[in-house]
């Protein structure tokens, strides 16, 4: 009975000490701003009011706030995914999994509403602006196209979502099949995105399918790293996998051009903004990251042709590589611009068309505005 009791009390102590210990750390630590492994900023210290109490906003705000202060934060994460993986064998951590030293996040399942949402997108797009012109449209395969269904777990159907797109999308545009040109190596180990050094033969597949010559091979590219590189699936592991190294190309068309974005006014940036690297998402490096309409213009470009891209982030690192092909190049980004609106912005006479979503946007294609 005695040892019983010894026993009890002991617990009882431990968990007063885990309690309270937790309690006075979160009072003496100071609070974190960001979170890279989240990318995104934590709430901070709610400002008391008497109304705030009154109304509810103060306790729900503090809620928040203590959630995203609690001590160690991180690694409570990574205990939790490291369970999850070793001790209970689960093939996925809140739908984050690892192939190697790869990691993926499931796409899943096809949602055929959205995706017939994404085709119709297009097909008003076209209607309103491209008719009669030359309009192509191609389809970048996300990482689990590579890994999801060979490693046990669920994956699209992409067959499918292939035949629903073109379905929906008018069969005046011409389409460019890169899949079998892609491979996983072709990615990130911590990202969504394909890594540029690799997808110069996806440039020039492009632009020979819309006629237009003038892509730079491998060999005219000077290689500049950047590392480490943490991509959105590095924090959502949870765990202490090795970040990338993140490749951009140089050329004499990439130094020469000039970027113009509709969301920085009277700005002119460059094709790679290095100082965007130590941000909360370094692949911001490539034409200054997720904007609504970005010109690029290239003065040494072997021709005189335009392009347009309607795109997702995808395109920011292929864009670069067009530009011996185009001297000028203008990115059209529907998750932040309506189209109902563009026209007033873009003049589509005389230029070709690119239609390039991945298989995750066109998933999710109710986005497209």
């Amino acid at each position: 009975m005695k040892l019983e009791r010894v026993k009890n009390i002991a617990i009882i102590a431990v968990f007063v000490v885990f309690v309270f210990g937790l309690a006075f750390l979160g009072a003496i630590l100071p609070d974190v701003t960001v979170s890279r492994a989240e990318r995104r900023k934590l709430v901070q210290q709610p400002e008391l009011s008497a109304d705030a109490v009154m109304d509810g906003e103060y306790m729900t705000k503090l809620e928040d706030y203590l959630l995203d202060q609690f001590p160690f934060r991180d690694e409570w994460r990574t205990i939790k995914a490291a369970l999850r993986f070793g001790l209970f064998r689960q093939l996925d951590n809140n739908g984050v999994y690892l192939v190697g030293d790869s990691v993926f996040k499931l796409e899943y399942p096809l949602k055929e509403e959205q995706v017939r949402c994404a085709a119709a997108k297009i097909a008003e797009v076209y209607a309103g602006y491209l008719d009669g012109m030359n309009v192509y449209w191609s389809v970048v395969p996300d990482k689990n196209y590579f890994a999801a269904e060979k490693s046990g777990r669920t994956a699209l159907d992409y067959d499918w979502l292939m035949e629903l797109m073109r379905e929906g999308v008018p069969a005046e545009m011409t389409y460019v099949d890169i899949f079998g040109t892609l491979t996983l190596d072709d990615y990130f180990k911590t990202d969504a995105h394909w890594r540029q050094e690799r997808i110069i033969p996806v440039a020039q597949k492009l632009a020979k399918a819309m006629g237009a010559g003038g892509v730079p091979g491998k060999s005219d590219y000077e290689t500049r790293e950047l590392s480490p590189f943490y991509g959105v699936y590095w924090g959502q592991s949870a765990l202490n996998v090795q970040p990338d190294t993140l490749a951009y190309l140089v050329s004499e068309y990439t130094e020469c051009a000039t970027v113009r974005s509709a969301d920085k006014p009277g700005q002119i940036l460059p094709v790679y903004t290095l100082g965007n690297f130590a941000g909360l998402d370094g692949y911001d490096v490539f034409l200054d990251g997720a904007a609504t309409i970005v010109t690029v213009e290239c003065p040494k470009a072997k021709t005189e042709r335009e392009l347009i891209v309607f795109r997702d982030s995808s395109a920011s690192s292929l864009a670069p590589l067009l530009l011996g092909a185009y001297s000028k190049i203008t990115l059209i980004d529907l998750r932040y611009v309506s189209a109902s609106i563009v026209g007033q912005y873009v003049d589509f006479a005389g230029q070709d068309v690119l239609f390039l979503y991945g298989t995750s946007l066109l998933n999710s294609g109710s986005i497209l505005k």
